[in-house]
């Protein structure tokens, strides 16, 4: 689906400042990974995006998040709007299991 330059904006907008934050917030590796993860454009549920730590994909899966409400919020058609509802909820219940992943992660250490 082709996006009107105006939501690709505020899409890129919300993306970097999201960026941002996240950034500050990962150590050397993490933000390595990250920023490799992001530039190579695979996408979530990848084998590529299932070999990276958990909080490196909960981020990732968060920034898809914010660019689908966005695309939701903007789209008039309501088929596009189902489109992405879908894809929104998809990539909660990924947050959900890495979410998971990384308490039990945590609960061995």
């Amino acid at each position: 689906m082709k996006l009107k330059p105006e939501v690709q904006k505020e899409i890129m907008s919300r993306q970097e400042q999201q960026l941002k934050q996240i950034l500050k917030l990962m150590s050397g590796k993490d933000r390595k990974d990250l920023t490799d993860f992001l530039q190579s454009g695979q996408a979530p549920g990848s084998k590529a995006f299932k070999k990276l730590k958990a909080n490196v994909q909960k981020n990732i899966l968060k920034m898809n998040i914010t660019s689908v409400e966005i695309i939701i919020k903007r789209s008039r058609n309501p088929f596009t709007k189902l489109r992405y509802l879908l894809a929104k909820i998809s990539y909660n219940g990924l947050l959900k299991t890495t979410i998971k992943e990384q308490e039990k992660s945590r609960k061995k250490k």
